[in-house]
């Protein structure tokens, strides 16, 4: 009973978190094939003297991330039949980049310069920002499905384990310059 309700539970995890771990991975992947690259902060400074977000966000990565949560919006769309989970898979998109931006921003008031580590906000970031983006939007409902709180501890859990796994292997495959 209890294999079945940990199975039940990190399937529905998946399914309600994968647009938002697909878009968090995406701007990654697309700096490599993208050369010109125009910052969401257009290099302005917060009144601290500090970029707002610096130069490793971009407004490119911003459109890809979104539009990879939709592409797997799109999948769930052929899986499930409801027209509805596009609008999911942008929404989670949206959200996981809103809250890697938020993230971008609380290190650089901490002075913690791009690509530099900052567990776990690194982590667990692009989740809660997909999540409240979401519960906030709505979309949920759409699709009738719902991150009850075990669905949003076992996402976190689950990120705090890969996130590491999946820098590690980009920094091997050369799509980034550390391994954090």
């Amino acid at each position: 009973m209890i294999l079945t309700w940990y199975v039940e539970t990190v399937w529905r995890t998946l399914v309600y978190f994968l647009p938002a771990m697909v878009a968090n991975g995406a701007p990654l992947v697309a700096s490599r094939i993208l050369r010109r690259r125009r910052p969401v902060d257009f290099g302005k400074v917060f009144f601290d003297g500090r970029r707002i977000f610096g130069d490793s966000k971009s407004w490119e990565g911003l459109a890809i991330g979104v539009l990879a949560g939709g592409l797997v919006g799109v999948l769930y769309l052929n899986v499930f039949g409801n027209s509805c989970w596009l609008v999911y898979g942008l929404v989670q998109g949206l959200g996981a980049m809103l809250g890697d931006l938020g993230n971008s921003f609380l290190k650089r008031r901490l002075g913690i310069s791009p690509g530099r580590p900052f567990p776990p906000f690194d982590q667990i970031t692009f989740i809660l920002g997909a999540y409240l983006l979401s519960a906030l939007s709505g979309v949920n409902r759409l699709v009738e499905v719902e991150a009850d709180p075990w669905v949003l501890l076992v996402a976190l859990l689950m990120v705090l384990m890969l996130h590491p796994l999946t820098n590690l292997i980009a920094y091997k495959l050369g799509l980034k310059p550390v391994p954090w």
